[in-house]
């Protein structure tokens, strides 16, 4: 009897961690418009940056407003621990020039997530907080 116990109680607590990872990643999926960026008090207006999520898969978009055009890379996306984010764009000759119209200084960045809702998305990475909304 003990036996059959431990393991639904094993089997609840798994199905109960898938169930919160798929919440995150539905509420993530979808393109968020980044608002904001915070860094050392100062707080830096933005409107021209995207981040795309569809399952597994990011898309980054930068407009550029004087060219009336966009510049985008593409890349993957992992949910670890519910409030860690991976985001790694693919590797290509592109990339390096993408990178230059960005903060980030490789292909892989981790974020801490401080919020996820269905209309705003807020990220901490390497001392900057990232408020996104739902575009």
């Amino acid at each position: 009897m003990m036996n059959k116990m431990k393991y639904w109680m094993i089997a609840a607590v798994t199905i109960l961690m898938a169930a919160c990872s798929n919440d995150t990643e539905h509420k993530l999926e979808g393109k968020w418009q980044l608002q904001q960026v915070e860094t050392n008090g100062d707080v830096i207006q933005a409107d021209t940056v995207f981040y795309n999520f569809q399952n597994i898969l990011f898309m980054y978009q930068v407009y550029i407003p004087a060219e009336d055009d966009y510049v985008l890379q593409y890349g993957f996306n992992t949910i670890k621990d519910e409030d860690q984010l991976e985001l790694e764009l693919t590797e290509d000759a592109g990339l390096v020039d993408f990178l230059s119209y960005t903060d980030w200084k490789s292909k892989t960045r981790t974020f801490s997530i401080e919020k996820l809702s269905g209309k705003q998305l807020i990220l901490n990475s390497e001392g900057k907080r990232y408020i996104f909304r739902k575009f």
